[in-house]
């Protein structure tokens, strides 16, 4: 019986909404929203080329270069944009170098272009004349997942007594 009378509700649920003038495309209902309501007003302007435009336009306006090469030919690192760090030489090569920090710090290796501005002592250096173990102070940048070293001042690691 149960099954009965719910299967008559929802026939008669359905017939009911059914009857409700909604209207056709055609056609509209009354109650039904304008073109101009459901589509907002025209620009003549897809949205998916907004984003695109303005990511260009504001490259323009702040002179931002948009690949690795132009950036480093007209040298984009700026140094008033850099983060500084601490740390020891760990281990070093042409393109690199490994600096070590303090407690539990995890290492942290940066690389190392033409560019970089090395000392040692105050004096200027190749990044393999850096002693295991000199105190460096390093200015760099983040260039995609890549740290790269603007700047390295390192002090000789004192001789142990």
């Amino acid at each position: 019986m149960k099954k009965l009378i719910i299967a008559a509700v929802m026939s008669l649920g359905t017939a009911a909404f059914a009857q409700e003038a909604t209207g056709t495309p055609e056609n509209p209902a009354p109650s039904a929203p304008s073109s101009r309501q459901m589509n907002g007003p025209s620009t003549g302007i897809e949205a998916q080329e907004v984003g695109p435009a303005i990511g260009d336009a504001a490259k323009k306006a702040v002179g931002a270069q948009t690949s690795k090469e132009e950036a480093a030919q007209t040298g984009v690192w700026k140094e008033k944009h850099a983060f500084t760090m601490e740390g020891t030489v760990k281990t070093k090569d042409d393109d690199d170098i490994t600096l070590a920090r303090k407690d539990t710090l995890p290492e942290v290796k940066l690389d190392v272009r033409d560019k970089t501005k090395v000392t040692l002592d105050d004096k200027p250096a190749k990044v393999s004349d850096l002693p295991e173990g000199a105190k460096v102070r390093a200015k760099f940048q983040l260039e995609g997942d890549d740290s790269v070293a603007l700047e390295l001042k390192a002090t000789s690691p004192k001789p142990k007594k």
